[in-house]
């Protein structure tokens, strides 16, 4: 009798649950649909990451995008602070060829100074060696004129004697003494 007191029960309690689906669903078609219908499954799990890691489910699912977030903004920073080291470096590599060209443009300055000081220093020598030609020869006419009119007087002296040209003669004498 027990066992038909439980089977009643039973019976009376799916009943009741069978009827309160019918009347929450609306219709007997949509019913029967609802019940038809399968739970979704979730066929993207099981999950292996690169790294060899394996996602049973969706918490864990969530743990590893939380994780490669992180990751993306990390990579994301330090992306931005090397473009950040990138044009600091540009800039001063700027400032380094500025700094280049200027030393080229000095060293361009320099070289055309130095060449010029040595053309100006040719040309120096080579008037002075001139000059120095010049000398003497003006040094080997000045004797020979002191020898020709040395000369000349020896010659006057011998055919004039003593008739007052003396002091011309001391004169000349003198000056043949200072070269």
């Amino acid at each position: 009798m027990l066992a038909y007191y439980v089977a009643s029960v039973l019976f009376a309690t799916s009943l009741t649950i069978v009827i309160f689906l019918f009347v929450t669903s609306g219709s007997l078609k949509q019913f029967k649909e609802t019940w038809s219908q399968r739970a979704p499954r979730i066929t993207e799990l099981p999950i292996i990451t690169p790294t060899g890691q394996i996602v049973n489910s969706v918490e864990d699912l969530d743990m590893q995008l939380e994780f490669l977030e992180n990751q993306l903004e990390e990579k994301e920073k330090e992306l931005e602070e090397s473009k950040t080291k990138q044009l600091a470096t540009c800039e001063k590599l700027d400032k380094l060829t500025d700094t280049t060209n200027q030393i080229k443009k000095y060293y361009i300055k320099l070289k055309s100074e130095i060449y010029k000081s040595e053309s100006e220093i040719n040309e120096l020598r080579h008037q002075i060696e001139d000059y120095k030609k010049r000398q003497v020869r003006l040094r080997e006419e000045v004797n020979e004129n002191v020898k020709y009119y040395t000369g000349m007087l020896n010659n006057i002296e011998g055919n004039v004697g003593n008739d007052g040209y003396e002091f011309v003669k001391k004169a000349i004498l003198a000056d043949e003494k200072v070269l």
